[in-house]
């Protein structure tokens, strides 16, 4: 009898602890979702800036009718580590071949660069002589330098120019930091953006050259990874093989079960996001439930056994015990009963996690689709329309920079409450991650009852937030969709996300309905 209570006590305490270990291994397991998600959509959101940057600074070189370097300089005034962090320098870069290196050198001298010696690299067939420089740091100099000595550089810039759209290079070490110790140079990589002469003329578009913006990869993307990441993940940005960016906050939980990979397509090339947990985050998240369950089983086993020898050894007292194990029997259902209502209680969290974004408690992502994709089918058979409205925020980024993460997350909160008061308590918002936020208005009657509640969050938003008593001052750009025949959830995002983007490029701080 010992031994048959002591293996089935064994078997329902082995029982008990993979239960509630698979429970807490599934709500980490989510938990490292939500921080790659957002780790991938912050890395995607830097690069994308940057590529912006780039390609109108490209625009508006192509846009000269006689480039000189006091107008390059003029448009790369503003332009410093403030706001591109581990930029070194923006350049504009030319093409040549070996005969017109003379002529190159004559030409953009008499255009300002009067000091401009071109140094051909040894070997090349053609070159990519920088002509123009406007510095970040201390070094001065890379003007008339030959970015063929660079293959990666090279192959950016070729990208760029086959595709008409900015691109970014394979990781190197920049030719700048030749003169540092081989441990303080960072791994690099060149954003490249094709320079067209003519563009909104009559004339046909003539390539000139490229805009390139080399950036230090640490610099670059290690603090955005360790504020995203809060100290609770490990993270890397790789480049085919090789490391631009990476943080080790805290102690690395060993094992690959946590362990989360993200493929990133960036600036035409694709990028490996790799995450690990660290006791932070596990101890975050209740690791100690099934370590007490096992104990509980173990030592409600151990009671079980003790309890059935003495049975077997004296009938008076075996009914003594009887009512001791009966009433340690009810502690341990009661104990049970309690396990499994956490248990459920966790269930629930953990589907509210999955479907919810943690910081402003709106609909995520995944639950927005679902709702837009149920709104569309439900309203196709009704006929009444619905619209999808996109929201964008003005100025977030300027709140973070200047009044830091914490102020921009009490902001995100904010935003997010009156956006909800901003609307029926049918429609659906959701935040889509960063500053982006979505809005479902179910039976519309018209275009024009969308666009009311455009006006009513874009007055709602632009009030004044206090942020531990200093205002902090954000807008939003909309843009709306409303549901026609034929049309998925997904064309409705689409067109509210275009249309959102126009309302920025018409001044931001207005709707646009597509």
């Amino acid at each position: 009898m010992v031994a048959a209570v002591l293996v089935t006590g064994g078997a329902v305490t082995a029982a008990a602890y993979d239960v509630v270990e698979r429970g807490e291994d599934r709500y980490a397991g989510q938990v490292m979702d939500r921080y790659a998600a957002d780790l991938s959509a912050a890395v995607s959101d830097r690069t994308s800036r940057y590529s912006e940057t780039v390609g109108d600074l490209a625009a508006a070189v192509g846009a000269q009718s006689d480039l000189r370097a006091a107008d390059f300089a003029r448009m790369t005034a503003t332009l410093d580590t403030a706001r591109l962090p581990g930029a070194a320098g923006v350049s504009f870069v030319v093409p040549a071949t070996a005969e017109q290196v003379a002529g190159l050198q004559r030409y953009w001298r008499d255009h300002g660069a009067s000091g401009l010696t071109l140094q051909p690299a040894k070997g090349a067939v053609t070159h990519d002589f920088v002509v123009f420089e406007h510095t970040f740091d201390s070094v001065n100099d890379v003007a008339g330098i030959d970015l063929t000595q660079r293959p990666q550089v090279t192959e950016a810039l070729r990208t760029a120019r086959a595709s008409g759209r900015p691109a970014i290079s394979p990781a190197f070490r920049l030719i700048r930091d030749r003169g540092l110790d081989p441990g303080a140079r960072q791994t690099s990589v060149a954003f490249a953006a094709p320079v067209f002469a003519g563009l909104g003329s009559a004339a046909p578009d003539r390539f000139q050259g490229w805009i390139v913006l080399p950036v230090r990869g640490q610099d670059f993307l290690a603090q955005t990874l360790l504020d995203r990441g809060q100290g609770a993940v490990q993270a890397g940005l790789i480049d085919a093989g090789t490391v631009l960016a990476s943080v080790s906050p805290g102690r690395r939980v060993p094992g690959e079960g946590l362990m989360r990979q993200r493929g990133l397509s960036v600036g035409q090339r694709h990028w490996e996001l790799s995450l690990w947990p660290t006791t932070r985050l596990l101890n975050a998240t209740d690791r100690g439930m099934s370590r007490f369950s096992l104990a509980a089983g173990v030592a409600l086993t151990l009671l079980l056994c003790l309890m059935t020898a003495v049975l077997n050894g004296s009938r008076n007292r075996a009914l003594h015990q009887v009512d001791q194990a009966t009433t340690a029997l009810r502690h341990d259902i009661a104990r049970r009963e309690d396990v499994e209502a956490r248990l459920r209680e966790r269930e629930h969290e953990l589907r509210h996690l999955a479907f919810h974004d943690p910081l402003t408690g709106l609909a995520n992502r995944m639950l927005f689709h679902d709702r837009l994709t149920h709104a569309v089918a439900t309203h196709a058979r009704t006929g009444r329309p619905l619209a999808v409205l996109f929201l964008d925020l003005d100025g977030f980024k300027l709140v973070n920079d200047r009044l830091g993460h914490q102020a921009g997350d009490t902001v995100l909160r904010t935003v997010a409450e009156r956006l909800r008061l901003s609307v029926r308590t049918a429609d659906t918002v959701a935040r889509f991650g960063g500053d982006e936020f979505a809005v479902i208005l179910e039976d519309v009657t018209s275009a024009a009852d969308a666009q009311a509640v455009a006006e009513r969050i874009i007055t709602g938003v632009q009030a004044p937030i206090d942020v531990t008593g200093t205002p902090a001052h954000v807008s939003t750009s909309i843009g709306i969709a409303v549901s026609r025949a034929g049309l998925t959830a997904d064309d409705l995002i689409r067109q509210a996300d275009t249309a959102m983007y126009a309302a920025k490029t018409a001044g931001k701080n207005r709707y646009v309905a597509s």
